[in-house]
């Protein structure tokens, strides 16, 4: 099935949470949300272009997923980044996240793949422009049950807020990203060092 158990992680990416204001937020139209699925593999090209054509068709429509698509990334967003502090999320957010599942959950199915069988996503003879989120949502679900979730961090970069899952053998990972925000903290404790000592 498109996506995966970290797909949750990477749409938190699609805006700046250091950002007051948030000037780089991806989630701009319908038409981003869509280029985003595409890049990370939530829908494939030819879906894609199916789900573009039905949003010019209901633009009012395209208007509400995206609206609901930035309302599930900030949800997800307060879930994972408790996780990735050892905090329990508040129980209204699991909640939230509870209301969305039997949407996404209704449309999933198995498909013969090979020699056997693999999830896959039922066939949407609507075109149901929503139909991006569900991998979201499905990927949240099956992180929040994962028996790791403890690897599960928020960057410790004063400038970033990113949430990504420590793979490291000793879990000791701080930054989303040791050479971008890694080399940044460094720098500015070696910066301190220096002032401290002269």
């Amino acid at each position: 099935m498109d996506g995966d158990r970290w797909t949750c992680l990477d749409f938190t990416k699609t805006v700046g949470w250091a950002e007051r204001d948030r000037p780089d937020d991806e989630l701009t139209s319908y038409e981003a949300l869509l280029g985003w699925a595409e890049r990370k593999g939530v829908v494939d090209q030819a879906e894609g272009e199916r789900l573009r054509r039905t949003a010019a068709a209901r633009p009012g429509e395209a208007a509400r997923v995206l609206r609901s698509a930035v309302a599930l990334r900030e949800l997800l967003y307060r879930i994972f980044s408790a996780v990735g502090q050892d905090l329990a999320p508040a129980e209204s957010d699991v909640q939230l996240l509870n209301g969305l599942l039997p949407d996404a959950n209704r449309r999933v199915g198995v498909a013969r793949s090979g020699d056997g069988f693999e999830w896959a996503w039922l066939e949407d003879p609507e075109h149901s422009l929503d139909r991006v989120l569900w991998s979201i949502v499905r990927s949240a679900a099956e992180l929040l049950t994962w028996n790791e979730l403890q690897r599960v961090k928020l960057c410790n970069a004063h400038d970033c807020g990113w949430l990504f899952v420590d793979e490291s053998r000793n879990r000791s990972r701080r930054w989303c990203d040791m050479s971008d925000c890694g080399n940044r903290a460094k720098a500015r404790r070696f910066r301190e060092r220096q002032r401290e000592d002269g």
